[in-house]
């Protein structure tokens, strides 16, 4: 991609030119010649000078968001060209939430791997953000995770429900709650542990942000301790010597059971949620047609 798009789009990003210039290893006063030029070629200004730095103007913010989706596209082209040298074209690159990998995607990929010893696997695990902003970038073919309420329609990505999923607090056998018995009005009083949140780094794929705040006043996160952690094994080892609350999917309810962690009774309804795979929106490569079908088929939890 253009040079001169990609120092744009880091100004952008730090909203200061002397910051971008030092993180891009480039003098100011060059950086500031070369969005100048950029300027000019367009015939708009992209950026309203300020004492502390450089605001986008409407021009800058739409041309922030038709070379963001263009370095995307120049990544994912990078990539393909990359495996198409390394003769690698069937190879399985997909992302999935740690407790859909218990629960039947690493069955369904271990039996499907036997199938087809040649083929070439890339895994990740993360948010479900996280593996939406590596399949927008061409990083990944696929993700299984929660549907994403809110999502920009930038995306131009396909979602396949394949399960409904039931919310369960899970902590450990000994919590007070379950001594004294459970009231979830008292459970605000004990800290809450995410597993893998949103990280405000991939916020800019949420286009109605008014979901996820919803979901954030109904865990009450402004008004009580949380631990924010990106792995559940450490996740489910920080549960079990504290007296944090962990809201997870029910369905790890047996996978949980081994490490002395346990659902609490349920007071009210379950929060539900929409499980399914996400892909770009576009023709699929045959042997990512099958796996994405092997993983429909072995979903065994309630379908919908």
């Amino acid at each position: 991609m253009d040079k001169h798009y990609r120092q744009f789009l880091a100004i952008a990003e730090f909203g200061n030119i002397s910051f971008a210039a030092e993180q891009l290893n480039l003098s100011q006063p060059t950086l500031t010649n070369n969005m100048k030029k950029l300027e000019k070629s367009l015939g708009v200004a992209l950026f309203t000078r300020r004492s502390k730095g450089v605001e986008l103007t409407e021009y800058g913010k739409l041309f922030q968001e038709q070379v963001q989706d263009l370095s995307r596209r120049h990544d994912a082209m990078l990539d393909k060209l990359a495996d198409l040298k390394a003769r690698k074209t069937e190879k399985i690159k997909m992302g999935t939430g740690d407790a859909w990998w218990e629960v039947f995607v690493k069955s369904a990929l271990q039996n499907y791997c036997q199938q087809h010893p040649g083929i070439s696997i890339q895994l990740e695990f993360g948010n479900h953000l996280k593996l939406m902003d590596m399949l927008i970038h061409g990083q990944i073919d696929l993700f299984i995770g929660h549907e994403i309420h809110g999502l920009s329609r930038r995306c131009n990505v396909h979602f396949t429900p394949i399960l409904q999923d039931q919310e369960a607090l899970f902590v450990h056998h000994s919590h007070p709650l379950l001594i004294n018995g459970a009231n979830h009005a008292n459970a605000q009083l004990y800290p809450l542990l995410q597993v893998t949140p949103d990280q405000e780094s991939y916020q800019h794929l949420i286009e109605n942000p008014q979901p996820k705040q919803q979901e954030k006043e109904r865990k009450q996160l402004g008004e009580r301790i949380v631990y924010e952690i990106n792995s559940l094994s450490a996740s489910l080892d920080l549960l079990a010597s504290s007296k944090a609350i962990m809201p997870y999917t029910y369905s790890m309810v047996d996978y949980f059971q081994q490490f002395g962690i346990v659902p609490l009774p349920q007071a009210e309804p379950p929060q539900t949620g929409i499980v399914g795979i996400y892909h770009l929106n576009e023709p699929l490569a045959a042997h990512i047609n099958d796996i994405k079908a092997i993983f429909i088929e072995s979903s065994s939890i309630t379908r919908i």
